[in-house]
């Protein structure tokens, strides 16, 4: 098992309560590193907080609306007050909704591409300003397999992570002058608060039908297996490091092969 050292590191992680930012958040946590967790959840966020204390680091919560830019700027003067640097930035905050196009509420479209996409750029455009004048930084933006596979029902979700690979490789060629690392991790199939949702919908909440669904997604998986938070954490983890000080504009799928 690698051992990664954050210490003295600050990081920033979205939707850091539950599901896959809170094992990101454990991780560098585990690392050595300080983390604020930024949260829509402010409650789950401070659970979190008090689960993470037993490794030493700072931890801080805030409350964060990653759709809304004024609130990203507010959080990162916020941090950059308190820890005096942001070294690390993982736009992690997501959500999805599966269904076909036609069927689909506009209010739910836009929600998609304003958490999914315009977070993931607001988080961007707040950060790099501290990060530029700092001369280093790390970016890690969490899209998913989705982006490369065109799968019925999932047209918006799909785009909002599609739009996040081209979101990544511009911002990285624009910033590698000033030692910044803008990199994107594409999930594949994890069984996080997100899926559970969607896997709800498909079954009216059906535990069994919920196990023989999940069981069917992820049949075709060639390493045989879904993914656990701690693989896509690992991933992200390893990005931030100095090992990978060379690796930029790259996206990077943790999904058992189902992509490439």
């Amino acid at each position: 098992m690698i051992k990664y050292d954050f210490t003295g590191k600050n990081v920033i992680v979205t939707g850091g309560s539950m599901g896959l930012g809170a094992s990101i958040c454990e991780e560098f946590a585990a690392a050595k590193a300080n983390v604020v967790i930024a949260d829509i959840n402010i409650d789950e966020a401070n659970k979190k907080k008090e689960e993470l204390s037993k490794y030493g680091t700072k931890i801080i919560t805030s409350k964060l609306d990653v759709s809304n830019y004024e609130e990203f700027v507010s959080l990162i003067e916020k941090v950059k007050n308190e820890l005096g640097s942001i070294d690390i930035l993982v736009n992690n905050a997501g959500i999805c909704k599966s269904a076909p196009l036609t069927d689909m509420d506009v209010n739910e479209c836009n929600a998609m591409v304003n958490i999914n996409l315009n977070g993931t750029i607001y988080g961007c455009k707040a950060v790099l300003p501290v990060m530029k004048e700092q001369n280093y930084g790390k970016i890690v933006n969490i899209s998913s397999m989705a982006a490369k596979l065109g799968n019925a029902n999932s047209a918006v979700y799909a785009t909002t992570k599609a739009g996040i690979l081209e979101l990544t490789a511009c911002l990285a060629r624009e910033y590698a002058p000033f030692n910044i690392n803008v990199n994107c991790v594409l999930p594949g199939i994890i069984r996080t608060p997100l899926w559970e949702n969607m896997l709800d919908s498909y079954t009216n909440g059906d535990p069994a039908g919920k196990d023989a669904m999940f069981q069917q997604i992820t049949k075709d998986i060639p390493l045989g297996r879904p993914q656990e938070p701690k693989d896509i954490a690992n991933a992200v983890l390893f990005l931030c490091t100095e090992e990978a000080s060379n690796i930029t504009a790259q996206n990077l799928g943790v999904d058992g092969g189902q992509s490439y």
